[in-house]
């Protein structure tokens, strides 16, 4: 995307942006409109140069995401929920899923299905 930008690193190839419609402005300080695109950690790059997110911090990000899917669905398997049989087993299916979820290869590179997607899937 193109934005008025001005780099602020030259290793790095960072950009400080332009967020406003302002063209003389961003002009007059030193911007000129650049293809720019944002990093995961939020800071902009000029295109081709954004740094990709580390692999630990990726399996984190997905790992805590599984993990709730987990801990929202905890009460389906307890004697007292709303669910029926084939309910509970349709979530505990799914729970399976989840746990095993890790071990097929490069998990973290999406995140795990919800249950809906994943009842979807089946």
């Amino acid at each position: 995307m193109k934005k008025y930008a001005k780099i602020i690193d030259e290793q790095t190839k960072e950009v400080e942006i332009g967020v406003g419609v302002n063209d003389e402005y961003y002009i007059e300080i030193g911007m000129k409109k650049m293809d720019v695109e944002q990093a995961y950690n939020g800071n902009w790059y000029i295109k081709g140069y954004t740094p990709e997110e580390p692999e630990e911090d990726k399996k984190l990000k997905v790992r805590l995401i599984k993990n709730s899917y987990l801990d929202l669905s905890d009460y389906t398997q307890l004697p007292d929920s709303p669910f029926t049989s084939e309910e509970k087993f349709e979530y505990a299916q799914y729970r399976e899923y989840l746990r095993n979820y890790t071990e097929k290869d490069e998990w973290w590179l999406e995140n795990p299905l919800t249950f809906e997607e994943w009842k979807e899937s089946n």
